[in-house]
């Protein structure tokens, strides 16, 4: 089953990082089918574009959050699912309806079996005051170092940060976070021991009263690439703003 993950994202990432073209697969970083704070109840709905001229068969591979300390879990492989030539299929609340998990939340990772190209869109949201409201989740490349601007964690908005690390060996991420003046205000590490999911709320790392700050994740494992988001909560109305993580190289 990893071994599969591991060829997928060599398919993916064999363009440069910074381009990100339409690869035979994706990975929305975060997907959820559980209750959040302020009677929200947050789930993902995820489509799935087929581009090329063919029918092209696709397989999901959920991967649950793994908790601190990157403890054991137990990823989740779906029923191959057919996608005419220029056909979409749309999955609403995808952990459900296709793992059929409640209280969960994870990565997803979506592949086509022969390789033809993917295009992948998700929203994450929660029903409020007639409609809902959500975030759109993309995901991002990164190595070694990745930064998240426009955070706040105070009594107004909460920020969780979350790292998929989709390779199958130990490693250790340091996050550290600071004010818009460049202050570091919060700071601590996050561990791995398998491929998986975390994702920690600013608390974890010591914030308690940022208005304007942003963070920046450290891997020591500088060669293997990966994924991180913040994702910034209204308090008060429980609507969310997503922030795939930036990487850049330092010399």
């Amino acid at each position: 089953m990893f071994r599969k993950l591991v060829v997928a994202i060599s398919l993916l990432v064999a363009a440069p990082v910074s381009a990100q073209f339409v690869a035979p697969g994706g990975v929305v970083p975060v997907v959820a089918n559980n209750a959040g704070e302020g009677d929200t109840y947050w789930r993902s709905d995820v489509n799935v574009l087929n581009v090329s001229g063919e029918d092209t068969t696709v397989q999901m591979q959920l991967f649950p959050n793994t908790g601190p300390g990157g403890g054991a879990y137990e990823p989740k492989l779906s029923d191959p699912i057919d996608i005419p030539a220029g056909q979409q299929r749309a999955f609403t609340n995808v952990v459900q309806s296709i793992f059929g998990m409640p209280e969960t939340y994870g990565t997803l990772w979506i592949y086509s079996l022969d390789g033809k190209p993917l295009v992948i869109t998700s929203r994450t949201y929660t029903p409020g005051g007639g409609g809902t409201y959500g975030q759109d989740v993309s995901s991002v490349l990164v190595a070694a170092n990745a930064w998240i601007a426009g955070v706040e964690h105070d009594s107004l908005f909460r920020t969780n940060v979350g790292i998929f690390w989709p390779w199958t060996q130990p490693v250790q991420f340091t996050v550290e976070v600071f004010s818009s003046a460049g202050e570091q205000v919060g700071g601590g590490t996050i561990t791995f021991v398998d491929a998986g999911l975390q994702q920690l709320s600013l608390s974890n790392f010591g914030v308690s009263n940022l208005v304007s700050g942003w963070v920046r994740i450290s891997c020591s494992n500088a060669q293997n690439l990966w994924y991180a988001y913040g994702s910034t909560v209204d308090e008060t109305t429980g609507d969310a703003v997503y922030r795939p993580a930036r990487g850049y190289e330092l010399q």
